[in-house]
């Protein structure tokens, strides 16, 4: 039995957005060993008036759902069935443009170069009781999700502008300059590729003397339903 996956963007989201591409190849990495802001209490959502869903400028493929229990990142993950594979076996079907078991559910379908297409969503719960993640809030309209790495924590900052979601990732020169004045820093060094993370641990002083746009880049807006 085949099934071919083509997962569209979307859990590698979870670096796209949060580690830019051109760190990769970076000598050094950096992440915070304490969540940000400083000393700022967790809360596990939003302010009532920013629930909804946000869906992304690229289309209903990736969206963001924002309620009393969390944050919720939502994709569809793309794939295939060979149309050999639902005759040789019992356990798929397909009828009026519908393929039944899959998931629970029918889910619509496309026939084509003798594989029927089709999406299967995904729900990753970004905070709330589930998550490992920290949601703390910045100001009035602005958030910092803090992504758990294997190091410490991963920011990204969370806007919300009238009808809109503001994402913005964390990024930062190549040297890390911006970090130089940070006192405490413990390095990490992988066994496997080399790659030096440096661990950030700021005072709220020195967290306040860093300018957020330059930690604070590549945005991605998602439109509110």
């Amino acid at each position: 039995m085949k099934i071919y996956s083509f997962s569209l963007l979307f859990l590698t989201l979870f670096f796209s957005t949060f580690v830019d591409g051109s760190q990769l190849f970076a000598q050094n990495s950096y992440e915070f060993g304490i969540t940000l802001p400083v000393e700022s209490e967790a809360t596990s959502t939003v302010n009532a008036v920013y629930y909804g869903t946000y869906e992304s400028e690229k289309g209903p493929e990736y969206n963001y759902e924002i309620n009393e229990n969390g944050l919720f990142l939502k994709t569809i993950n793309i794939q295939a069935i060979t149309q050999e594979t639902i005759r040789e076996t019992g356990k798929y079907s397909v009828r009026n443009g519908y393929i039944f078991g899959i998931t629970e559910d029918s889910i619509p379908c496309l026939f084509e170069d003798d594989k029927y297409y089709f999406g299967v969503r995904n729900t990753i719960q970004l905070t709330g009781n589930s998550s490992v993640n920290v949601l703390t809030q910045l100001s009035v309209n602005s958030y910092i999700l803090n992504y758990k790495s294997d190091n410490g924590y991963v920011p990204a900052l969370f806007e919300f502008i009238g009808n809109q979601l503001k994402i913005t990732d964390f990024d930062y020169d190549i040297e890390g300059k911006i970090f130089k004045k940070i006192k405490e820093q413990q390095l990490v060094e992988s066994a496997t590729n080399g790659l030096k993370t440096y661990i950030l641990r700021p005072t709220v002083k020195e967290w306040s003397k860093i300018s957020k746009k330059d930690i604070f880049v590549t945005s991605h807006i998602f439109e509110k339903k």
